[in-house]
């Protein structure tokens, strides 16, 4: 299909290198920021192939692309206009990105007053719709670095949390263990005080759980969870960032990696405080309470038994 008939991508596209040979290359054609332009991702298990490396060439990727009235082209951050001295590089082969270069090579085609409107077909959607894209011949290499630094990071947290999880369980099974009704002895010995106090404690028992249940409920369905946003990240990290194929949003997105690495900590720290202030005040109150019924207990039953001698 002719450049001029193509509707702008939504997606990265495949795009076929020639009919002969089954090789393709990643395009994406008319984004936003550039719409005359048509931006090439190649995979890396062709640069791993000398045949299909070799097919590699400016003219090829123009006709493949459609591109008919080619101007110019940008190869890893290099621009280049077409002219009589420059079209001798139309059919050299393309070079293997250097390492740290911006992996993108950009055609662009000459400005069409009139393309005809083509109805645009249902594409695999994207992580972002649009703000934030790479401007043609900008490196994406920091950005990828970022997501990668911060999905590390939003990695180790979440195993923390796990552990954290566990102790929020233990935590609330002892909590629910005591808030319970005083047995007979217990009731019998307790004063009117004492069952006051019994009453307050199992108060104090009750909100002291209460965070803990909501640092679980947090964990487990959580904007942090997969009921929430994390498989959106890591989808994003296993199509573009492992590969580092570029895809629009990028800037966006390394910005909403920092966020969901910061509610991460977040989620992490409040548990942590409700683990160690809330579960303990609760427990210790109880303890302190039951263990002066406790007493009482003791001493009735000593009581009856000299009275038995």
């Amino acid at each position: 299909m002719s450049f001029a008939l193509r509707p702008p991508s939504s997606a990265w596209e495949p795009v076929p290198l020639a009919a002969d040979r089954p090789v393709s290359v990643w395009g994406w054609f008319k984004p936003p920021h550039a719409p005359h332009t048509v931006a090439i991702h190649v995979p890396d298990e062709i640069w791993q192939s000398p045949d299909a490396a070799a097919c590699l060439t400016v003219r090829r990727l123009a006709a493949a692309t459609g591109v008919d009235h080619l101007t110019g082209w940008t190869v890893y951050g290099q621009s280049c206009q077409l002219d009589e001295r420059t079209a001798a590089y139309l059919d050299a082969p393309l070079p293997r990105p250097p390492h740290g270069a911006d992996p993108q090579i950009v055609l662009w085609s000459a400005s069409v007053a009139a393309a005809v409107p083509q109805p645009i077909m249902a594409a695999p959607a994207m992580p972002y719709a649009g703000g934030g894209d790479l401007a043609p011949g900008e490196n994406p290499g920091p950005l990828f670095d970022t997501m990668a630094y911060y999905w590390s990071s939003i990695q180790q947290i979440e195993m923390e949390l796990r552990r954290t999880r566990m102790q929020l369980e233990q935590a609330l099974s002892r909590l629910s263990s005591l808030n319970r009704e005083l047995n007979t002895d217990e009731a019998l010995a307790a004063d009117n005080q004492d069952k006051k106090d019994w009453q307050e404690a199992r108060r104090w028992l009750r909100d002291c759980a209460a965070p803990l249940s909501r640092s679980v409920k947090e964990i487990d369905v959580g904007i942090i969870s997969g009921a929430g946003q994390r498989h959106r990240f890591e989808e994003i990290f296993r199509q573009y960032v492992q590969p580092r194929i570029p895809f629009p949003g990028m800037k966006q997105a390394a910005v909403d990696f920092e966020m969901h690495n910061k509610s991460a900590k977040n989620v992490l720290q409040a548990a942590q405080v409700a683990l160690s202030k809330g579960s303990a005040d609760g427990e210790r109150r109880a303890n302190a309470v039951l263990q002066r019924i406790a007493q009482k207990v003791r001493q009735k039953r000593n009581k009856a038994r000299g009275l038995n001698a």
